[in-house]
């Protein structure tokens, strides 16, 4: 594979444009989007806001056959450009997933991960009591790696900046998958959750990470995906989650910061995971 055609084809919708823009580029769309959104002529079409993406193989042979399919839809009204097509965001979508699957990068681990039903739900269930599924446009900052070379083996590692902040280990010779989320520590102030713990040969420590936030713990517990998503359902669970998660987040934004583990993201997991919880 040239690794020096790889990169992301998107759909960028705003509210100020009766067109969506259909683009590509070789790097993370969080850089791409900043820059649309300062450079005529889109910026004066914008906020511009991602809809959807795909990581491909070759990000211009993708570009240019989803501008061919569409070339009858161009708006020539806006001067300066040849990416702004009458579409609704849903035809554009309906574009990207029927890329051909030879384009797309990481595809067996996609594939592998919804073969695996209660997997794949614990994550939707993940993505959406977490909210990260509001901070699509920041993925780099934010990082999933699905089945990670990791001594032991992983079904997935979400990290938030530097820092791991939820993951699975797979399940091997009977043994259980252990489950690890890091939260705020107001989780210890739930007595179900305290107890729930026990019964599931769990702990609360207090963060090992240094660029943790002051109030991290790391919950751990042992079970299935279905006792994993049981967890997440306890009162105070999704409040602590939320109350860390976004403000390691809100932090990174503000400071512009990608994750040290931004080249390991699967974008492609993300937008079906994406998909799948709009269904």
């Amino acid at each position: 594979m040239d690794k020096s055609k790889q990169g992301y084809v998107y759909v960028l919708s705003s509210v100020n444009c009766d067109s969506i823009k259909i683009g590509g580029t070789n790097y993370p769309p969080i850089k791409r989007i900043k820059e649309i959104n300062s450079t005529l002529p889109y910026k004066n079409l914008g906020r511009w806001q991602l809809a959807d993406f795909r990581q491909v193989t070759d990000w211009r042979a993708v570009e240019y056959q989803l501008h061919y399919c569409f070339r009858s839809k161009l708006n020539t009204r806006q001067p300066n450009q040849k990416e702004l097509f009458y579409l609704s965001v849903k035809e554009a979508i309906d574009a990207l997933n029927n890329v051909d699957d030879a384009f797309i990068i990481y595809k067996p681990k996609v594939d592998r991960m919804f073969h695996d039903e209660h997997f794949c739900h614990y994550l939707k269930e993940l993505f959406v009591f977490s909210g990260i599924t509001h901070w699509l446009e920041y993925q780099g900052a934010w990082t999933f790696v699905l089945f990670p070379a990791t001594e032991g083996g992983r079904y997935f590692t979400l990290n938030i900046g530097s820092h791991e902040v939820a993951f699975s280990t797979l399940e091997k010779r009977g043994n259980l998958s252990i489950h690890m989320i890091l939260m705020d520590k107001l989780i210890l102030e739930f007595f179900e959750v305290r107890e729930w713990l026990k019964q599931h040969n769990g702990f609360v420590n207090d963060s090992h990470y240094q660029t943790a936030l002051p109030r991290a713990v790391l919950v751990f517990f042992e079970g299935n995906f279905e006792i994993a998503q049981h967890f997440l359902r306890l009162e105070g669970v999704r409040r602590a989650l939320i109350a860390y998660w976004h403000d390691a987040l809100f932090g990174l934004k503000d400071n512009g910061k990608m994750s040290v583990y931004a080249r390991f993201h699967n974008y492609n997991a993300v937008a079906k995971l994406n998909e799948l919880i709009k269904e």
